[in-house]
């Protein structure tokens, strides 16, 4: 499956979370039978979207993780643990990096996007070394985002394939 429409899948599951919000201004709504409401300063949890949509009008602050701060604190780990071992990520990670930086203007674009690249690059050669070596194991599998787990499915069955064809013609 291609990451793309994991990606998709994987936002719609994220924004139906729950997030916390800071209610800026009383509103009271009720659509299609759900009823949502909050009074001013008022800290409420509510569904990721809905936050976004209410949060858009002013309505109310959405507590977002500062991901930018994140994203640093993921390429320090990343450092630290070493060559063949990776840290562990949340599954939604470049998910919601990717939300976050399109807040971001022209100059702290690119050098989030600098740092994000660095990231992806240091786990995806790691990703390489391993998926060639072992297969996906539940240890392994909760530290990567879902895009990694798509890319290290990817990359140990070519593996696994190339290397049965190289030895298929050596048993006949």
């Amino acid at each position: 499956m291609e990451i793309d429409k994991i990606e998709k899948v994987h936002s719609v599951g994220y924004r139906l979370k729950d997030a916390k919000v800071t209610v800026n201004r009383d509103f009271k709504f009720n659509v299609a039978g759900t009823k949502t409401e909050g009074t001013q300063g008022e800290v409420i949890n509510m569904p990721q979207w809905i936050g976004k949509i209410l949060s858009d009008d002013n309505l109310v602050t959405l507590d977002s993780p500062d991901m930018i701060t994140e994203l640093k604190q993921a390429l320090s780990k990343e450092k630290m643990v070493g060559e063949y071992q990776l840290s562990t990520l949340d599954p939604h990670f470049y998910i919601k990096l990717k939300e976050s930086m399109k807040q971001l203007n022209g100059d702290n674009f690119d050098k989030v996007e600098s740092i994000m690249l660095e990231l992806f690059r240091m786990r995806r050669g790691k990703l390489v070394k391993i998926a060639d070596s072992i297969k996906l194991n539940s240890e392994l599998y909760n530290k990567l985002s879902v895009e990694e787990n798509i890319f290290y499915k990817t990359i140990h069955d070519n593996s696994v394939e190339f290397e049965k064809q190289i030895r298929r013609d050596m048993n006949e």
